[in-house]
Formats: structure tokens, sequence, C-alpha cells
């Protein structure tokens, strides 16, 4: 049975996040954002997978995670807004001073990426530490442009890249500071156990 959120933040026009607290605060904040089309019921299922729970994982090392699911339609633009949102949220809410960790998967990873660089080029401290990719999509010409407009990408955080071969995300190994690349996990679980155990360990990093 998948755990129930500890809290539940409105996004205006985009929905809800789904907040799951190691502890009693959110002290370590990992804001990870779904696939377009993903729902939060999903997305929080497949993050504490029986076969293998991300969600587990972080709360052993004390990290929060802080979920948010994109809808169907959301323009890169529009996402980016909504997870700058739910980034300054977790700002807010956050007890202490620990460095947040921001990323996603599929277009949730291009809506963080645009999101931190738009972040940066307004000169807005976003306060995170570590930046991710999960199997990204790739930007069309639209959003390329966009990027292009925000910076490319976030340059202050530590840029982590997970990517299974094949799979076009639209970065190369030396965009980020660390990469890992491997076969498409089994269906079900967010993160393949390879994937997840190495990224919780980076953040540690």
């Amino acid at each position: 049975m998948t755990a129930e959120p500890n809290a539940v933040w409105d996004v205006p026009r985009h929905g809800s996040a789904w907040v799951f607290t190691a502890g009693e605060h959110l002290t370590k904040p990992v804001v990870l954002v779904g696939d377009a089309g993903t729902g939060l019921a999903e997305l929080a299922g497949s993050a504490d997978h029986a076969a293998y729970s991300l969600l587990s994982e972080l709360h052993a090392r004390g990290y929060d995670l802080v979920l948010f699911g994109l809808p169907d339609d959301s323009t890169m633009t529009g996402a980016g807004g909504a997870v700058q949102n739910v980034v300054t949220r977790a700002l807010a809410e956050q007890y202490g001073s620990a460095p947040l960790t921001v990323g996603g998967t599929g277009q949730g990873a291009l809506a963080a990426r645009y999101a931190l660089a738009s972040m940066e080029r307004m000169a807005i401290d976003h306060r995170s530490g570590v930046h991710f990719s999960h199997n990204g999509a790739a930007p069309g010409l639209e959003d390329e442009a966009e990027l292009s407009r925000a910076g490319g990408r976030p340059l202050i955080p530590r840029f982590l890249r997970l990517v299974d071969g094949g799979v076009d995300d639209g970065l190369g190994e030396e965009i980020a500071d660390d990469t890992i690349t491997g076969g498409a996990g089994e269906a079900g679980p967010l993160l393949s156990e390879e994937y997840g155990s190495w990224l919780v360990e980076n953040l540690a990093r």
C-alpha cells in the first residue's frame, strides 16, 4: 500500500503536490516532478513500489520527498512556473537551511530544468544543491528557444543525469557533473534500484 502524504500543497492552475516528510518537519526536501500525464497517486505508487521504494531509501537518509505531477496539456513555460511555485513553497515550509534537490523524469525533468534556469536568470535564490534528470524529454524547437532565453540550464546546483541507453534527452555527458547510464528498469518502480541508490548516494556528496 502506498504511503499517505504528510501534507498536500495546492499548486495554482496545476493541481497539487504531495509531501512525504522523513520526520516531523520538512528539512531536506527532494522535489521530484513526474512525467506529463502521470497522476499523483500513480507517481506516489511508483516512488514507493514494492520492488524498489525510492521513498523509503530517501527517508532512511533523512530526506523528504515532494512529488508533483504535470498535467498532459502543460506547456514548458507553464509547467516551469508551476515547478517554481513548488520550489518556493518548499523553501517557505523548510526547517533549517539544507540545500534542496530538484529534478524529475521525462517532461518533468525538462520542466525542472527550465524552472531552476529561469530562477537563476531572475536572480531568485532556489537554494538547490543538486539538480537531476531521469530520461529527460528532449526539448522541441519552441522549448529550446525558451530554454535558451532562460540560460539553457541551471548552473548553480550539481547536475546528475540518469539516462537509459538509447534515450535522447538532448543532453550530453559533458554537461553533467556525473552520469549513470543503464538499461530500462522493470515496469513499476519510478527508478530502478541501481538508479535510485546511485542518486541517493550522490545527494550526500
